[in-house]
């Protein structure tokens, strides 16, 4: 097996174990507190996903860059690089975590949270996660996908589940915002340790940190795409409706966050090869390939999948979240071809398909306001969206599907695997 295969199967693994852990996670936590509270948590997780998103695209530009340098620069340009990126991630986390701090009450209300606490706790695991995700981007451009898998399987998954029942003994709801700090803070304490060998090399100068903001810019929109479905049923469905929607769509999005970690393989290899002037289309196309698959064995699992899995792991009255399961699982495998798309535009610095995702998350917007009086109406407007994305994309982007098939039987061109 080669090595981009072996680093690829070892972080799908991961991002596997780290989404069961997760499922895990909200099983315990609908056992644990009430409905209304189990969708309160789901809202505020889907809520942080959001905030720390522009935080995303920082990571996929370290990343990109972090490879880049390792091709063309010197350690002394990576040290620099780095060290300027951790004292502007660290100033980033500080302002965040205090601006939800101090919105917390309005917070709280809008999204029918009940606790001030509670959304003040999330600001603080919201700004710790800006900076895991940034040392991870760290070890993913220096191609330390140990590392990576950790942070996926780690405190990303199965360190905050076996922390989540003590907590929430102790402190009630709050306390899933308590499992998700710790879990954090001992994710860090570990990831530090790429970024730290790296810093030691004497700085030279700081090398431009090329296309961030539009990197920052489409993780934006791709995260509005695939997450402000769950604050619309937070703040538009019945009470009893949005339970079930948040159930739904923590096993649904399975086929979007899982193969999805694919691309993290994808980004710092297919920046390294596009620098050297190489081709990455047939690296582009495997990872197409097999995240769409994943996604697609995600949907039909959830299909075939026994109601009663439902009902004896989050309560009976969870059974009619049900059917909704493939329709959102094959909503989001086609989010997650997206995403790879995504990561390549990002790889070869495409400003225009950044544009095209930026309009895509306003249709989605629009849609929205139209079609949110039921949890179908939302799969319904969000299939849309991700179906236009998909047509838009084959039809205007020289990254579409049907166009890097073409162009690997053409031109018998070096490429990575």
């Amino acid at each position: 097996m080669s090595s981009g295969r072996r680093a690829g199967l070892i972080v799908l693994i991961a991002s596997f174990a780290g989404h069961g852990a997760n499922y895990l996670f909200y099983v315990v936590a609908a056992r644990m507190v009430t409905g209304a509270e189990f969708a309160a948590i789901s809202a505020l997780i889907a809520f942080g996903t959001i905030v720390w998103t522009p935080i995303n695209g920082v990571q996929m530009a370290i990343t990109r860059n972090v490879a880049v340098l390792r091709t063309s620069g010197t350690p002394g340009e990576v040290s620099a690089y780095l060290r300027q990126q951790s004292r502007r991630m660290g100033l980033a986390a500080l302002l965040v975590a205090a601006a939800i701090m101090a919105l917390s009450p309005v917070l709280s209300e809008q999204l029918n949270i009940g606790s001030v606490q509670t959304v003040a706790l999330a600001g603080l695991w919201i700004g710790l996660t800006y900076l895991l995700l940034a040392i991870t981007g760290v070890a993913q451009g220096l191609e330390q996908f140990g590392y990576v898998a950790f942070s996926l399987a780690g405190p990303l998954g199965v360190l905050r589940l076996a922390l989540l029942p003590l907590c929430l003994l102790v402190a009630g709801m709050t306390g899933s915002m308590w499992a998700m700090v710790i879990a954090t803070v001992i994710g860090l304490a570990i990831l530090i340790r790429p970024l730290a060998s790296e810093m030691k090399a004497t700085p030279t100068k700081a090398p431009s940190s090329t296309a961030t903001l539009s990197a920052m810019v489409g993780l934006v929109a791709f995260s509005s795409l695939t997450n402000v479905d769950l604050l619309v049923a937070q703040a538009m469905l019945p009470a009893d409706n949005r339970a079930l929607y948040a159930s739904a769509v923590l096993l649904g999005k399975v086929a979007l966050f899982a193969p999805a970690a694919l691309a993290m393989v994808l980004l710092p290899r297919a920046s390294a090869a596009l620098e050297r002037g190489e081709s990455a289309d047939l690296a582009v196309l495997k990872t197409h390939a097999l995240t769409a698959a994943a996604g697609l064995c995600v949907a039909l699992g959830l299909w075939v999948m026994p109601t009663s899995v439902i009902s004896v792991t989050f309560g009976p009255e969870y059974a009619a979240a049900k059917p909704l399961l493939p329709l959102l699982a094959l909503v989001m495998t086609g989010a997650a071809v997206l995403w790879v798309h995504l990561t390549f535009s990002i790889a070869r610095k495409s400003k225009r398909f950044v544009a095209g995702m930026v309009g895509i998350a306003v249709i989605h917007w629009a849609l929205l306001a139209l079609l949110h009086d039921s949890p179908h109406h939302i799969i319904l407007a969000s299939a849309i969206a991700v179906g236009s994305a998909l047509l838009v994309v084959e039809i205007g982007s020289r990254s579409g599907l049907l166009r890097l098939l073409l162009r690997q039987r053409r031109v018998p061109a070096p490429a990575i695997s």
